[in-house]
């Protein structure tokens, strides 16, 4: 099979780690379950330019090299890989991190077949730097079998422009599923943590 596999939030401990950093940079932190917006603007309540300032600092190498794995997600990822079955690391990380997220999932013994960064939002300064990347219209080339996601908007988007089934890493900020069809919701398989994703992928082989 060749499965998508998210990173932040999905096999690596990044909300955690960013509300450290909140406290590292503002001198508050919030609780993991009181984070309910993907968009951390909302759910940290930062101004536009905090925001900026912060995120440009969760980007830097020294930061993300220091997150925590999901120990569960690496052993079922490497398990897989083992198999024999493709395992494509798919991230919204700016493709200014490849260096250090590499060296992350080198640390980790994290196995994998590719990592692709992938411009998940459109986001204007999300590659400056013109490096290698994927556009959201090129993951319909790639025929995975289903992925793993942490965000909804993600998710619903996998789901309605590419029938991808998506499973989804149950997180705060992705509970509400008030605006998605119900069409899209029997494509979402919302898993509570890895020993979840791993029986869903049993069941479909």
């Amino acid at each position: 099979m060749r499965i998508y596999v998210d990173i932040d939030d999905v096999l690596a401990r990044t909300i955690e780690s960013l509300i450290d950093l909140l406290d590292e940079t503002h001198g508050r932190r919030v609780a993991v379950d009181e984070v309910r917006h993907f968009d951390l603007e909302k759910s940290f309540a930062l101004s536009d330019e905090e925001i900026l300032a912060f995120m440009a600092r969760a980007h830097e190498d020294e930061v993300l090299e220091r997150i925590e794995p999901v120990g569960d997600g690496v052993r079922t990822v490497t398990d897989w890989h083992a198999e024999g079955h493709e395992v494509h690391l798919v991230t919204g990380r700016p493709p200014a991190s490849n260096a250090a997220s590499r060296r992350w999932l080198a640390r980790h013994d994290v196995a994998h077949t590719a990592l692709h960064h992938l411009d998940k939002w459109s986001r204007p300064t999300w590659n400056d730097e013109g490096l290698p990347a994927l556009r959201f219209d090129e993951l319909e080339t790639m025929d995975f079998d289903f992925a793993v996601e942490d965000s909804l908007d993600t998710a619903v988007r996998l789901v309605e422009e590419f029938e991808l089934p998506v499973l989804l890493m149950d997180r705060p900020w992705n509970r509400d599923l008030s605006a998605v069809s119900r069409s899209t919701r029997s494509r979402l398989t919302r898993c509570a943590g890895w020993g979840a994703v791993a029986g869903v992928m049993t069941s479909l082989r």
